[in-house]
């Protein structure tokens, strides 16, 4: 009952301090009469509070988001990879971000208040100052290029580094603000894009292959460097727009049309020999490279077209040469067998079991055509031995032995002079020499001998074997394979004894045809004789 009266009293004292107030503002002039007006009166009173304080609420929180504004507006404006400026109109620093410290190498604190202008390059100032008087005179936005330095340290410029500025008049028109862009990357790529540009034009103008870019949509020729003309016989004004074939210096039209399946399925053609037509009508044989690459987003095709005309002549003369060269060689060699009818077809018969180990052995194919040709000449020195002592049909002895092993030394002094492409000389100098020394004429051992030393020094035994001698007849391939299977690791190398028994066994080497008149015995006690 208590706390009820007391909080009646406390509406009734609400109500007259309600009053006062209202009174004393002029909203009300007569008083309510009854209670339930004042209460009414009061339930407004409190909404009218009620409102007010969600107004209030409503201010703080757009108030915080404006702060909060504020804060990322001046955190964009402090850490912007642009430095900002704002200057008057004397170049006095006014305000600047944190990003200007990195550029000036100056802490915010020291800028204000210092001119703008003494941290330009001075050949770079007038520019500068030019844009800036312009700006405060006309109000409108304005730029300049500026190179900018360490104020107070002197550098190269090429350590300088270079600026864009923007500047426009700020809405207080005794200001403006500036903005600085570092573009010297930017600008150091340009120049190496444009240097790179002068060379590849450079190139491309000096070539001496003709050169032609196609568009890759169309086809037509859009550029083409002074070579082509020379090698077509066309200008380059005449050329330029037009297609491959609207020129017609490509003959073979179903090879071009292949062609150019071929170029959008793999990028890339070329033509080792074709065919084209000079203007004139003469016929040039060219090496035709074609291949399709990007310039930024379009596709074009580059055709390097080269002369061979002069090549392929040099080559036939120059297969004319090796043949002409193989031609004496084989005189050469054939002077040996005419001395010695029994050695008739030993070089040549070597020669074929030389080339069948070094295939196997998967030598180069230039070095296989130097093995047969050093082969074809390894008994060249015996041209200049007596008839007697190369076909004596009884043992020879020691002397007679001595001038025949000097038939490698004599091979070695005739062929030393001529240049071969190959070790022809040193290779017939070694042919007899074997791994553990015991070989003529210089008793050399194991990898000292030439590779195709080594290999000729089996073939030559074997063949040497398998052939009647003026003082014995002909052995057999059996007995032959197995003289060099006990003799391997000694005399011979290994890997071409196992090569050579290998291509006999399982590969079923054979020689050619010897003389009708050779025969194959069995000689008793193991003994072959010796290869000379």
């Amino acid at each position: 009952m208590k706390k009820n009266k007391e909080s009646a009293i406390g509406r009734l004292e609400l109500r007259k301090r309600a009053e006062e107030r209202l009174k004393k503002n002029g909203v009300i002039s007569d008083l309510p009469t009854c209670e339930a007006e004042w209460v009414r009166l009061l339930n407004e009173l409190s909404m009218h509070q009620i409102e007010l304080e969600m107004q209030n609420e409503e201010l703080q929180d757009a108030n915080n988001e404006i702060q909060n504004e504020r804060q990322r507006y001046a955190e964009l404006y402090n850490f912007a990879p642009v430095g900002y400026l704002t200057l008057a109109e004397d170049s006095t620093i006014l305000e600047a971000n944190h990003t200007i410290n990195k550029v000036l190498s100056f802490e915010r604190s020291y800028l204000k208040g210092v001119r703008f202008g003494q941290f330009i390059a001075q050949a770079d100032l007038p520019v500068f100052n030019t844009m800036l008087k312009k700006v405060f005179q006309s109000r409108t936005m304005e730029h300049c290029e500026i190179m900018i330095g360490d104020i107070g340290h002197p550098e190269p410029a090429s350590l300088r580094r270079t600026f864009r500025l923007d500047a426009i008049i700020s809405d207080n028109l005794q200001q403006c603000h500036l903005t600085l862009i570092d573009f010297s990357d930017t600008r150091e790529a340009l120049q190496t894009v444009i240097t790179k540009e002068a060379k590849y034009r450079c190139l491309f103008e000096a070539s001496q292959e003709g050169i032609l870019i196609l568009d890759y949509k169309s086809r037509k020729i859009v550029d083409a460097n002074p070579f082509i003309a020379h090698l077509i016989g066309f200008s380059i004004d005449e050329i330029i727009g037009k297609e491959l074939c609207e020129i017609g210096v490509i003959l073979e039209k179903e090879l071009s049309r292949k062609a150019n399946v071929e170029l959008q399925t793999n990028k890339y053609i070329c033509f080792s020999e074709l065919p084209l037509q000079h203007k004139s009508g003469h016929i040039i044989d060219v090496e035709f490279l074609s291949y399709i690459y990007n310039a930024g987003d379009k596709k074009m095709i580059q055709c390097n077209i080269r002369d061979i005309t002069h090549e392929k002549k040099v080559k036939e003369y120059e297969k004319a040469i090796i043949v002409s060269n193989q031609e004496t060689i084989h005189a050469l060699a054939s002077m040996v067998e005419i001395l010695d009818s029994y050695t008739a077809g030993h070089q040549k018969r070597v020669a074929e079991l030389t080339v069948a180990i070094a295939k196997a052995l998967h030598l180069s194919q230039s070095a296989i055509e130097g093995l047969q040709l050093s082969t074809i000449l390894h008994d060249i020195g015996k041209f200049n031995i007596a008839t007697e002592i190369l076909i004596k049909p009884t043992e020879l002895s020691d002397a007679e032995k001595n001038i025949l092993r000097n038939h490698v030394e004599a091979g070695y002094d005739i062929l030393k002079s001529i240049h071969f492409p190959w070790p022809i000389a040193q290779t017939v100098l070694q042919h007899h020499e074997r791994l553990d020394g015991s070989g003529y004429p210089n008793g050399l051992k194991g990898d000292s001998v030439s590779e195709e030393a080594r290999i000729i020094a089996v073939a030559d035994t074997v063949e040497a074997m398998t052939s009647a001698r003026p003082y014995r007849p002909a052995i057999g391939i059996d007995k032959a394979l197995r003289h060099i299977q006990q003799q391997k690791g000694k005399l011979f190398d290994p890997l071409i004894v196992d090569t050579c028994v290998k291509l006999f066994h399982e590969k079923k080497f054979t020689f050619s045809a010897r003389p009708a008149s050779e025969t194959i015995i069995s000689l008793g006690g193991g003994g072959y004789g010796e290869t000379l």
